[in-house]
């Protein structure tokens, strides 16, 4: 039983979809056409529907009492991403309400589904932004971060048709219970295990930083090799450097995945290199580690090619366990299905980890073939995505049966 899962997933990715891959970036008309999409999919099933100051989507099926039991994830992607990163799980959240609906469910207590904007933080590096304004984290220093087209957020915002400064009045967890989160794993594991579903334990620790280079610009010709202050060779050096500390380490990951040089003149010595470094741990310990194992090889490079640094921390994700009783929940659940599966920790960071910080939060994962994500080769086929849409349906049955404490 697929529903109108197949269906949606077909339809979102036309919105912001070239043939291939997929590109809905914060603020842009892409993300927002697909923020209008859901709302308009939300009325249909006859939820309360809104995109609130964050530019978040939020449902809300206003039935009983207490905290509301929360699922959902988030529909913006990395450049040339793929279907399923994030749409596959608020898609499952409505395709699992379609279902409590169609056989009269009635909940004991309010059942909302979120699209969390910007979680990838592709355009401004503001990773999170969305589910960090719902439990009312201060975002104010992120107003004058400049995305990659040179764009400061506000003023993105502003021609969006958002007001940064409404930002706070997207804080709604006071009005949360639990949170439940449903995602492709991003990685092999659950394909070479054989599982259906998987139990999420804990998701990884996530620092980001911007780091720029300052060195000199000059002819390429005419510069002696010696008396060069190449930015990009300072940057080639931090690359090659934390992959080797990484490497070294066993346990951590690091990962440079775009660099801008300036003025990028192919017979021009590079006096600017601008990148962005995503570092990670699920060991607390290692996270606290990361910063000074950041700073000291962006440190020693620059020395080496005598140029001058600015670092800057984007965003900080501690790690985080995930809620032992939710977890045993679709633990049973999977039991009780018959599934084969297991418990795993997350290497991806996910809006859930900020739920996590204030309310009882779990995810389950489905497969991702080969393991692959974040690329436009991303899949997971329809009977190996039920397993887990009909565990997330089991789970917020129950959890909207009875009130929690």
């Amino acid at each position: 039983m697929t529903g109108m899962l197949d269906a949606w997933l077909d339809e979102l990715a036309l919105i912001g979809g070239n043939g291939r891959a997929v590109n809905r970036f914060a603020w842009t008309p892409e993300l927002l056409a697909a923020s209008r999409w859901l709302v308009q999919r939300l009325h249909e099933l006859g939820l309360e529907a809104e995109i609130d100051p964050a530019g978040n989507v939020l449902g809300r099926w206003q039935a009983g009492d207490g905290p509301a039991v929360l699922v959902g994830s988030h529909l913006d992607t990395v450049p040339e991403g793929g279907r399923f990163d994030g749409a596959l799980g608020v898609l499952s959240a409505l395709e699992a309400i379609r279902r409590l609906k169609d056989e009269g469910f009635e909940p004991a207590q309010p059942l909302w589904i979120a699209a969390f904007n910007d979680e990838e933080g592709t355009r401004f590096g503001t990773t999170m932004f969305g589910s960090a304004a719902f439990v009312g984290d201060d975002q104010a220093e992120l107003r004058d971060r400049v995305s990659t087209d040179g764009v400061p957020l506000s003023e993105a915002m502003r021609a969006a048709g958002f007001d940064f400064d409404l930002v706070p009045r997207a804080c709604l967890i006071g009005s949360v219970g639990c949170y439940l989160e449903l995602h492709i794993e991003q990685g092999p594991r659950m394909e070479l295990q054989r599982m259906d579903t998987a139990v999420v334990t804990g998701i990884v620790g996530v620092r980001g930083y911007r780091v720029e280079l300052r060195g000199e610009t000059n002819h390429a010709g005419t510069t002696p090799m010696e008396n060069r202050r190449d930015a990009l060779a300072g940057a080639s050096r931090v690359v090659l450097a934390l992959r080797d500390a990484a490497l070294s380490a066993g346990d951590i990951t690091v990962n440079v995945g775009r660099i801008d040089v300036q003025p990028g003149g192919t017979n021009v010595v590079p006096g600017t290199a601008v990148f962005f470094v995503d570092a990670r741990a699920a060991d607390p310990q290692r996270f606290a580690s990361l910063d000074a194992l950041v700073r000291e090889c962006v440190g020693t490079a620059a020395a080496q090619e005598r140029l001058t640094i600015e670092i800057s921390p984007t965003h900080e994700h501690p790690p985080t366990p995930m809620d032992p009783a939710l977890q045993q929940l679709l633990g049973d659940e999977m039991r009780a299905a018959g599934l084969t599966w297991g418990e795993l920790s997350s290497g991806a960071g996910h809006d859930a980890q900020v739920l996590a910080r204030h309310v009882a939060s779990a995810m389950l994962f489905v497969p991702s073939q080969g393991g692959i994500s974040h690329s436009p080769d991303e899949f997971t086929p329809s009977e190996q995505r039920e397993p887990g849409v009909a565990v997330l349906t089991a789970a917020l049955r129950k959890l909207c049966s009875t009130q929690r404490p």
